[in-house]
């Protein structure tokens, strides 16, 4: 197998990006048959014969061609990837496409045929450009797939769910081989305690950040049903008082109030706990999806504020006297 030239260096930041945006098409909430790889750009700068990783956006998911499942790059994603690094080199360094990411779910780690062909749009530029394929179920149960069925699985451990290509020679065209190129992250040290939260991020990533439109319906829906279960808390509490004061027994009602505050408050901790991870994915959106979907989400987010801001202390006033004990 041929020598890898220098390292690729990324960041933490960059692997959740890439676990976000593939896991989000491969989960135990989707069937097996429908998950849908996923493709993305590298930018960042050559370091002598190191690839420094800056950023991964993710671009477009498998789509539908000709009754073909294919995951590939159109002319507007070409025009789109070109605008996009004119503005990453204005950055000191200047930094520009050095490769590019795509999943391989629930399937070995390699090069296809049509990778190979993917990987030479890049690498015949660059020729340091790497080709990054992750798995989310190779992250999840630590085990390689054979690439024949039959095979046995290789046991694994420490393993991130990726690993990282680049071609051999270019100039072999479809039939170029490829090998491995090492890497490492500039800000986290691999252990145990960092694949468990890989794994775990893994498991948020499936339960809130549904594919397609689905992620702003279901933001919405998780909004509207939290919020009417506060509303029944406090309108069943408030009619519950009315009812003690009619019977003479207002004395237990701060009891009440009490009590009752108790599951309003976790309530409140739940839903706040969930509007944070759904704040966090919106940054993990596809590209394309951002400028029509991103003001969907942060209208929904906007609602839990308004709606929320102060409810436990509203709730409390319950408590308080009011003229004429009403």
């Amino acid at each position: 197998m041929m020598q890898a030239r220098g390292v690729v260096k990324l960041n933490l930041e960059i692997y959740k990006t890439i676990i976000a945006t593939t896991t989000r098409y491969a989960n135990l909430r989707i069937p097996e048959e429908e998950w849908a790889e996923v493709y993305g750009l590298l930018y960042g700068y050559n370091d002598g014969d190191d690839v420094i990783i800056t950023e991964a956006i993710p671009f477009t998911h498998t789509k539908k061609q000709r009754h073909i499942l294919k995951v590939e790059f159109d002319e507007e994603d070409y025009a789109l990837a070109a605008s996009i690094e004119s503005e990453f080199y204005l950055k000191d360094p200047p930094q520009y496409i050095v490769g590019w990411y795509h999943s391989h779910p629930g399937i070995k780690l390699m090069l296809s045929q049509d990778d190979v062909k993917n990987q030479l749009a890049w690498q015949t530029n660059n020729p340091l450009a790497v080709a990054l394929v992750f798995n989310p179920q190779r992250l999840l149960k630590q085990v390689e797939v054979p690439a024949r069925r039959g095979d046995p699985m290789t046991q694994l451990t420490l393993d991130t769910g990726f690993l990282v290509f680049r071609l051999d020679d270019p100039n072999s065209g479809l039939e170029a081989s490829f090998h491995e190129v090492p890497f490492e992250f500039t800000d986290f040290e691999i252990d145990e305690a960092f694949i468990r939260n890989a794994q775990e991020f893994v498991n948020w990533v499936t339960k809130a950040f549904p594919r397609g439109e689905g992620v702003v319906i279901e933001y919405r829906k998780y909004v509207d049903n939290t919020l009417e279960k506060l509303k029944e808390l406090y309108d069943g509490t408030h009619s519950y008082i009315q009812t003690l004061i009619r019977k003479g027994e207002s004395a237990r009602i701060e009891s009440l109030v009490e009590t009752q505050a108790v599951e309003v408050e976790k309530v409140l901790n739940q839903g706040n706990a969930m509007i944070n991870v759904f704040r966090l994915m919106k940054e993990y959106l596809e590209y394309k999806e951002r400028e029509s979907m991103i003001p969907k989400i942060d209208e929904v987010l906007a609602k839990w504020d308004e709606m929320t801001e102060n409810f436990l202390e509203k709730f409390r006033q319950l408590a308080k006297p009011t003229p004429f004990g009403m």
